[in-house]
């Protein structure tokens, strides 16, 4: 082992980012950052990340290899892959039991590089929920001041608002929209929705102004906000990439240090396992990896780990419990010429409707519709619009286990959604209620045919190559064409009137075709000591074990917000940074 370091970060994605360019602002202690994919450095990053429009979601290199997930479950509740989800007399059980591919930030940035960069802070209700489920000290008063501290809103200033933070907050004005945006607006004013400027002070349901934490022409992840070029500087911090954690060392109930193995090809006569010691340990890997290196290292459901042969260092029974996520679905069609995203607006967000289901036993607010003016990166993304329909507080619970001890297995996932009626019934009365405001004689003039696109053409085209670029104008250029179009999208088109008004082919159509997002967490919750699931303390410290933490988006006791989570992942890291150095600062006072 090398010197040991005050602390080691393991994960450099939006929440490690942030640990490290905080507590590397005290020049005393020595941060290493460990990152198992490659550098993005600040200034010198990929155009695919920059890019403002999230191209790089679809690039390999910055997605972890070889993830995949199951969405759903049988239809006896078990786990299978017998089922496609495509039999309209299934039950809501039987959608996408096939595991898939399944994407995850890789690399310095993380998810922060990939992502849509939607900026919502989540309901102070939220908060308030994981304070009374027992995170002392996280309810929205507790968390309100690092969401200030971490934003720079460029809109809006007052009590609520930070406006010296690393992360810039914007929104396009009402007056900006794209027609189809506007048009959706219009509409829903009329069934009595108020138009929302200020969705992260404001927390009417209504239509929302979506704010994104980037600027016009570009990205800004975690990485470009808290590791610039002068932080990468400080004497003090160390940032090793293409490096994988494939253990964590525990000697008489403390974490020591760590074991890594290089993932690119050392030098000649280089070892490429290592260990580095540390004072103290975070875990930062996201809502999928942290559990799975907490497993590895012995650290989780005794059954489960003694059945592959890890020897079980503490029983925690939460490790990989209580994953959630949240079920969507969408449905997409053709924009006429004049209706289309302006080209010079890249950005993902610009309106969407916050409101409340009114189905018993959940919250208000607990709904989502958004507008998507361009659905993909290329020239036929430009002419193709979606409404998305998400559920934003789902109650399935999904877990996360290992399928072996070998490091270099990526995690087995299964997410269990809409296993809880009330996401299915959510979903469901959602998507009838998009299908109805396409109905709508105003929003029908600023669209053309409503489809199912066709999975494997859009796959092929979601990555940006020359290649794709020329396919995909050549089929925009063919879909300009009324005939043509409604020919070449005959198999695909959803006829919205009969759809509506068909109950039992609605809820096929759900099982068929819905997903989840990228907003995974709970997996290693924070709770009181008498819950036997939680997995953390109210300091992020994991129970029983000595000097070592998890600080990411897997320590939310329950899903919080309403679509994207980058915030709250970055709130928590600034909380645990200032409780981390409050610490520090504590134990030199009594020295």
């Amino acid at each position: 082992m090398d010197t040991p370091f005050d602390v080691i970060i393991i994960g450099a994605g939006a929440a490690g980012c942030a640990l490290a360019g905080r507590l590397s602002e005290v020049p005393t202690k020595r941060v290493l950052l460990l990152e198992a994919g490659p550098d993005a450095p600040a200034g010198r990053e990929h155009p695919d990340i920059r890019d403002a429009f999230p191209v790089s979601m679809n690039n390999p290199k910055f997605r972890w290899p070889d993830l995949m997930a199951q969405i759903g479950v049988g239809p006896t509740g078990t786990t299978g892959s017998n089922s496609s989800g495509t039999d309209p007399r299934a039950s809501p059980r039987d959608a996408s039991t096939t595991p898939r591919p399944y994407i995850q930030g890789f690399g310095v940035g993380g998810g922060s590089n990939i992502n849509g960069m939607i900026a919502f802070r989540g309901f102070p209700e939220d908060y308030d929920a994981w304070r009374d489920q027992g995170a002392t000290g996280w309810g929205w008063h507790d968390v309100l001041p690092y969401f200030k501290k971490l934003e720079h809103d460029l809109d809006f200033s007052g009590p609520l608002h930070g406006n010296d933070g690393p992360i810039p907050i914007r929104r396009i004005a009402p007056r900006d929209w794209g027609s189809f945006g506007k048009a959706f607006a219009r509409v829903l004013a009329r069934r009595g929705y108020p138009t929302v400027a200020d969705c992260n002070a404001d927390f009417r349901d209504g239509v929302v102004a979506v704010p994104m934490n980037g600027l016009a022409d570009r990205r800004v992840s975690a990485s470009m906000a808290y590791l610039t070029s002068d932080v990468r500087r400080r004497p003090n911090l160390t940032l090793a990439t293409d490096t994988v954690v494939e253990q964590l060392i525990i000697e008489s109930g403390r974490a020591t240090g760590v074991l890594t193995k290089r993932m690119d090809t050392p030098s000649a006569g280089e070892d490429p396992q290592r260990r580095f010691a540390a004072r103290e340990i975070i875990v930062s890997c996201g809502g999928l990896y942290s559990p799975a290196l907490l497993l590895r290292s012995g650290i989780g459901p005794g059954p489960h780990l003694q059945s592959l042969g890890i020897k079980v260092c503490q029983d925690l029974p939460g490790v990989g419990r209580n994953l959630q996520n949240r079920p969507k679905i969408e449905v997409v069609f053709h924009l006429p010429r004049a209706h289309r995203q302006q080209p010079f607006q890249r950005g993902l967000g610009q309106d969407c409707l916050r409101y409340s289901s009114g189905v018993p036993g959940c919250p208000e607010h607990d709904m989502g519709i958004k507008v998507i003016n361009r659905t993909a990166w290329h020239a036929l993304g430009a002419r193709i619009g979606a409404l998305g329909v998400g559920v934003y507080k789902a109650y399935s619970k999904g877990t996360v286990e290992l399928f072996g001890p070998d490091p270099a297995a990526p995690p087995r996932v299964r997410f269990n959604a809409l296993t809880d009626e009330r996401d299915f019934e959510r979903l469901v009365r959602g998507l009838r209620f998009a299908l109805q405001l396409l109905l709508d004689a105003e929003i029908a003039s600023y669209r053309n045919e409503v489809f199912v696109p066709p999975a494997k053409v859009a796959a092929g085209l979601s990555v940006k190559t020359t290649a794709n670029a020329l396919r995909a104008r050549a089929i925009a250029a063919a879909l300009e064409i009324g005939p043509l179009r409604r020919a070449l999208l005959k198999r695909f088109t959803v006829n919205v009137d009969e759809l509506v008004n068909d109950e039992e082919a609605l809820r096929a159509f759900v099982r068929r075709h819905f997903g989840v997002g990228w907003h995974v967490c709970g997996t290693c919750k924070i709770g009181r000591m008498d819950d036997p699931y939680a997995v953390v303390d109210a300091e992020c410290r994991v129970r029983g074990i000595q000097g070592l933490r998890v600080v990411d988006a897997s320590v939310f006791p329950s899903v919080a917000g309403e679509g994207g989570m980058q915030l709250g992942v970055l709130m928590v890291a600034e909380k645990m940074a200032d409780r981390i150095k409050a610490q520090w600062n504590a134990v030199e006072a009594a020295a």
